[in-house]
């Protein structure tokens, strides 16, 4: 099996993190990689802010609690950084692009032996007052939308790989 399957086949979504922080180059590295990854019509009008820091990750994460009614324990899984993706609003491209970029992070971040976990609940509150203040605050430009973040740091508690589907492959010739 190829290096990149192994890397594929062995992410999880991390729900539990230490809160040291990982050396910045690594989290550069995950940047990196998102940068590289396909955009519709070649538009790569995404822009990326990291959140290197547990304090405003903590309160990144208590303003979405907040806007999103998640309660008081909601902090992201404990995640000392935030890597947040967004894209200039009402553009066609903007999710499928953002996906590509995660994915790509995402894969990086297991390959460098970090954890990650997709977070959505960002995407969906991104114009709140509270939430739009710190996003801007950290540098997510005031005319872009949250397509999606991730949580990154170290993990704490390894989570098992759930079953895969059978049969969800056609295959014609």
């Amino acid at each position: 099996m190829s290096e990149l399957m192994n890397v594929i086949k062995a992410r999880r979504s991390t729900r539990a993190f230490k809160p040291e922080l990982p050396p910045k180059d690594q989290v550069m590295q995950l940047v990196e990689a998102a940068e590289w990854a396909p955009s519709g019509m070649g538009k790569f009008l995404w822009h990326f802010t990291v959140v290197y820091s547990a304090e405003k990750s903590y309160a990144l994460a208590r303003a979405v609690a907040e806007a999103d009614n998640r309660g008081p324990d909601y902090n992201f899984y404990g995640a000392p950084v935030q890597v947040i993706i967004s894209y200039k609003r009402d553009e066609h491209h903007a999710f499928v692009d953002g996906a590509a970029a995660m994915e790509n992070l995402l894969l990086m971040a297991t390959g460098l032996g970090l954890g990650t976990c997709w977070i959505n609940q960002l995407r969906e509150c991104c114009d709140d007052a509270k939430v739009r203040a710190l996003l801007t605050e950290y540098g997510v430009p005031e005319d872009h939308i949250v397509v999606c973040s991730a949580a990154v740091g170290y993990t704490a508690k390894e989570t098992p790989a759930k079953p895969r589907k059978e049969g969800v492959v056609s295959f014609t010739e």
